[in-house]
């Protein structure tokens, strides 16, 4: 009878351990999420008076499959199984300290280094990054999913857009 006590006090303890498909702070179907990383996104677009994105609980399960592989192997990157068939936008830092909305916003600074023009030469110097800050914006995006999982040290949130943005030798919009 202890050892299986032990083994299901164990059971238990290991399943938390790596508890970033557990843990409270996987979001892609929470209205106060949602809310948010729309009302971020679409401040930039209005901004330039572009079309409001619609969420996408499609896109949103896209984006959660890849953020809890990220959070399982603790890395940033983007899925190279994605490209051309969804746009993507990834972040990460310290598990708690940013809102859904300051992840966006961090997207969107970068319009501080976005000169309009054709992509990928559409920013202030070659060092600069416009790319998270461009797919927000791009004018054929109709829509974004969004998720946010935490492997209990970092949070990643990855967001998918449709139709893809970021084409070579267009303008954002």
């Amino acid at each position: 009878m202890r050892s299986r006590y032990f083994f299901v006090v164990l059971f238990f303890f290991m399943t938390r351990a790596g508890g970033y498909a557990q843990d409270s702070r996987s979001h892609y179907k929470d209205p106060a999420f949602i809310d948010s990383v729309l009302l971020h996104h679409n401040a930039f677009r209005s901004a330039l008076h572009l079309p409001s994105l619609v969420w996408s609980g499609d896109l949103a399960s896209d984006a959660l499959v890849w953020a809890t592989k990220l959070a399982r192997i603790d890395k940033g990157q983007h899925d190279p199984n994605v490209r051309g068939k969804e746009g993507e936008n990834i972040w990460w830092g310290s598990t708690g300290a940013f809102s859904s909305g300051d992840m966006v916003d961090f997207w969107g600074s970068e319009r501080e280094q976005f000169a309009y023009g054709v992509f990928p030469d559409c920013r202030t110097s070659s060092s600069a990054v416009v790319g998270h800050y461009t797919q927000i914006i791009w004018k054929n995006t109709q829509a974004v999913g969004c998720a946010l999982v935490s492997n209990g040290k970092m949070d990643y949130l990855v967001c998918r857009y449709s139709a893809p943005g970021n084409i070579m030798g267009e303008k954002p919009y």
